[in-house]
């Protein structure tokens, strides 16, 4: 599960953990601009996908053959006995795909008002798992059910304009 408010009014989404999520502070920053622009007291934040693909540097200098899992479940790389150095990759439609039903169970189960979708991957999976296919584009709003879907840019981009941007579909 990602962190926050465990009844939030809304629920950043990223697509996964990444250098800018990973520096809490600027999460922080984030969460206060959007709570203070879109006036909501509690949120919470969740990327679209937990597991993070690496690419195995080790696999590349060892002669080894055959396809197949070569890390533990503790992260211990079977080829140099050390903990996994992998470099980390963006996720591909396979992780996607993997990921999105734990995302929708976390979504139906604290059922925010409102989602921020990160960027143009975060906004085509989620609304089309939602069923809404027509003209999905950042810097729109959408609505199903009780829940508002606001999409943006990556989160590495989003500036206070951006947050204004959001605001003012709020206040339609």
């Amino acid at each position: 599960m990602g962190k926050g408010e465990l009844e939030p009014e809304g629920m950043l989404i990223f697509e996964y953990d990444n250098n800018f999520t990973r520096d809490i502070n600027k999460v922080i920053t984030l969460r206060n601009l959007i709570k203070a622009e879109l006036k909501l007291d509690k949120v919470y934040h969740t990327f679209m996908v937990r597991c993070q693909p690496k690419a195995c540097a080790s696999r590349q200098s060892v002669n080894c053959y055959g396809e197949g899992k070569w890390i533990t479940k503790d992260y211990v790389c079977l080829l140099s006995g050390r903990n996994c150095d992998g470099i980390p990759v963006k996720p591909g439609t396979g992780e996607i795909i993997s990921c999105l039903p734990f995302l929708l169970e976390e979504i139906e189960i604290l059922h925010p008002g409102y989602l921020i979708l990160f960027g143009e991957r975060v906004a085509e999976f989620v609304l089309k798992a939602y069923g809404i296919y027509n003209s999905i584009e950042v810097k729109q709003c959408y609505q199903y059910e009780q829940m508002t879907f606001l999409t943006t840019v990556e989160e590495g981009n989003f500036r206070q304009e951006h947050c204004k941007d959001l605001a003012s579909f709020l206040s339609k």
